[in-house]
């Protein structure tokens, strides 16, 4: 036992060396030496300076992305990407059908039966059926035979034109653009300061509240009579969907959206039975 300590000893305190012995003459000549434990503490440090290098590389290196647990996560991320992307372009999908159908109430098409759709929802438009069931024949036919709630089933203009209605000035500004139907511009281009406010031209019901991408935030507004006012392209909304405004009140914010702006400005319209109304015959600007 004495001598086994005593040999380990003399290893970490004896001294080696590495020297070079020249073949013709047979001279020795050292190069370096050392002791066993100087050996011993010189190998720890090499092993530790790998083991740094090592960590480094793989926290902060490209070559972390190579580890099994990162592989993983990129690919748990990319499927939620994949899904989100989905997600968005049902939605999109769900909006354009929704805004086509206002156009098709503004161009004074008559639809089979009434749709309501709510864009936030989930719902496929695909799943609404236009033509209406058997039982809702029969109500509607039971329901004009007796006059129940007496709903008119026509539309019949009343005597009042739109020279006797009063409008609201939407917003203060200049006419920059103004009606053209040979050209597809239904109404008026009105600059003014940004956020200056937007206001409803008559009494009204909202029927349309929302965003689009060439028109950027756009809000309709059902007036009697069958009249339609528009306002396109502004910054936000203050009114939803089936909210009543009266004339004068704030709807909204000047802004520049959409991609057909170019500056901040109002586009307005005014239709009535689905025909496009010049508004500088009754609005004075």
């Amino acid at each position: 036992m004495a001598k086994s300590k005593k040999r380990h000893l003399h290893f970490f305190f004896k001294t080696y060396k590495v020297s070079s012995v020249n073949k013709s003459s047979l001279e020795e000549r050292p190069i370096v030496s050392f002791r066993g434990y100087q050996l011993i503490i010189y190998g720890c440090y090499i092993i530790f300076i790998l083991l740094c290098v090592g960590f480094l590389l793989t926290a902060y290196s490209p070559v972390k992305n190579l580890l099994p647990q990162n592989v993983t996560l990129q690919k748990r991320g990319l499927i939620e990407l994949i899904i989100a992307v989905d997600s968005l372009k049902e939605d999109l999908n769900i909006k354009s059908q929704y805004v086509s159908a206002i156009n098709r109430v503004i161009s004074g098409e008559v639809l089979d039966s009434v749709i309501t759709v709510n864009p936030d929802s989930s719902i496929a438009f695909d799943d609404l059926v236009l033509e209406p069931s058997k039982e809702d024949s029969a109500l509607r036919k039971m329901v004009e035979n007796e006059d129940l709630y007496n709903i008119p089933t026509s539309y019949e203009p009343s005597s009042s034109s739109l020279e006797e209605l009063v409008f609201f000035k939407p917003v203060e500004g200049v006419v920059t653009d103004w009606f053209n139907v040979s050209e597809k511009h239904f109404g008026v281009d009105v600059v003014s300061n940004a956020n200056a406010s937007v206001k409803a031209t008559l009494d009204g019901v909202v029927v349309f509240s929302d965003w689009s991408v060439a028109s950027g935030y756009t809000i309709l507004i059902q007036h009697s009579e069958n009249i339609i006012s528009v306002y396109m392209h502004n910054s936000s909304l203050t009114k939803e969907n089936n909210s009543f405004v009266k004339a004068g009140e704030v709807i909204g914010v000047v802004g520049n959206s959409g991609e057909s702006s170019l500056g901040p400005h109002l586009h307005f319209e005014l239709w009535q039975n689905g025909s496009p109304v010049n508004p500088l015959d009754y609005i004075d600007f």
